[in-house]
């Protein structure tokens, strides 16, 4: 398994193309994903993966809650 969709958890999306550990994957939903050693790193359009961050010199600095 490379990855399970967060938007619908399909257990196996189809990899389209791999880069090093990188593998771009599109899901039977239409999502299309990012991810990197098993864990989905990015999705296609807005998301609630992660929270936003910023970085201030590479370092990356959590942004303040609104």
């Amino acid at each position: 398994m490379i990855a399970t969709c967060p938007s619908c958890s399909w257990p196996s999306p189809t990899l389209v193309s791999s880069h090093g550990s990188v593998h771009y994957l599109r899901c039977v939903c239409g999502q299309w994903l990012v991810s990197e050693l098993g864990s989905v790193i990015a999705t296609a359009g807005s998301s609630t993966l992660t929270e936003s961050i910023e970085l201030e010199h590479g370092v990356p600095v959590a942004l303040p809650k609104h």
